[in-house]
């Protein structure tokens, strides 16, 4: 399935680096850098005519790397001071920058993360269809069911079993690899809104989330693996 957007559409790609001696996001990942494997999802939306894509970073090597790609992407790099805030801030300095930069009103917002370099073929088509064919929508997050016992922790570290009603379904937000959200809910310093659509993620591989060099040797195994598949 094409993802296609239905209105105008920005793609944000939060990436921060930590003052890392060489940015995790840029670790070798077969013939590519990490950071390439979410930037490819991205820019399969690149035939849209409403679609501006920007990534936010501290990190100048982060920058140069995405500059090299010259595929129409915007970056709002280190020196910003917008930037040091916390992830809300993050976003809604980048949705204000885009929308100034591109004098686009834009629809929504497509967030996603490069700690979830792993999509599953169709995940991001299936957000903008959901998106677009349920106006009441604020947000739509991608999810992965929960089976089995659930356990909860009180306020004292005690742990307890929870007893809930059988066939009911829980579901654990998984937003790094699809966010969709709108404009106004990034104006309120928020990521999801009051409304909110799934997209259900069954693959297991897609959940792979990287912060450190174990996660990317996890990386580097399973994309072998995908390309001999």
């Amino acid at each position: 399935m094409t993802a296609k957007s239905a209105f105008p559409l920005l793609v944000i790609v939060p990436v921060k680096s930590a003052h890392e001696a060489e940015p995790l996001f840029l670790q070798e990942v077969g013939s590519s850098r990490l950071i390439d494997l979410t930037l490819s999802d991205a820019e399969s939306l690149r035939d849209n005519d409403d679609v501006m894509l920007c990534v936010t970073t501290d990190d100048e090597r982060i920058a140069s790397h995405i500059e090299t790609r010259r595929f129409g992407w915007s970056v709002k790099a280190r020196g910003e001071d917008e930037l040091q805030g916390n992830y809300f801030t993050t976003l809604r300095v980048a949705l204000s920058w885009a929308q100034k930069n591109s004098g686009k009103n834009f629809g929504a917002v497509l967030i996603l993360e490069p700690s979830h370099p792993f999509r599953p073929k169709g995940l991001i088509a299936n957000a903008l269809e959901m998106f677009d064919r349920d106006p009441a929508l604020d947000t739509v997050v991608s999810v992965v069911r929960e089976y089995g016992n659930l356990w909860t922790e009180d306020g004292r570290g005690n742990l307890h079993r929870m007893t809930t009603p059988m066939g009911r379904n829980f579901f654990r937000e998984v937003a790094g690899l699809c966010l969709l959200t709108r404009p106004k809910t990034i104006a309120e310093d928020n990521a999801i809104g009051h409304d909110v659509g799934f997209v259900v993620i069954e693959e297991q591989w897609a959940l792979i989330d990287i912060h450190g060099a174990e996660g990317v040797d996890m990386a580097r195994k399973f994309y072998d693996i995908l390309i001999r598949s």
